[in-house]
């Protein structure tokens, strides 16, 4: 399985968490862009799981499409669409991305994560 293969297998489980648990390292960490929800720094798979990816609590839907993928070396560059809906308003968005990746032994060790927070602050009526 390519780096890519194992970035777009996250893409497609969709909130699984036990998909995404055998996709990141123990010792991975999340740099998520200031302004998208739970954003900050993660260290470590329990605190990506349970700090970070408890913002879908905040949505009915939300979902990461990878639209464009580049590999090299130990990286993936991901391009791509945040879609989903708020439960606070039920309004829905569209939200680009950007996310790079590091991967070690079929296993990501790091994202490094940009967007386009205002379309999701919009949805949850932060704006």
């Amino acid at each position: 399985m390519s780096n890519t293969d194992i970035v777009k297998r996250m893409y497609a489980a969709k909130g699984d968490m036990n998909v995404i648990r055998s996709v990141i390292a123990p010792d991975a960490q999340w740099d998520v862009t200031e302004g998208f929800p739970h954003g900050g720094v993660y260290n470590g798979l329990d605190s990506i799981v349970n700090d970070f990816f408890s913002f879908f609590r905040d949505f009915d839907e939300f979902w990461a499409e990878g639209d464009e993928f580049w590999e090299v070396d130990d990286k993936v560059i991901a391009l791509g669409r945040y879609q989903g809906k708020a439960k606070a308003t039920g309004d829905r968005f569209t939200s680009r991305f950007v996310h790079i990746y590091t991967l070690r032994n079929d296993k990501i060790t790091r994202l490094q994560q940009t967007a386009d927070t205002v379309q999701i602050s919009r949805a949850l009526g932060k704006n």
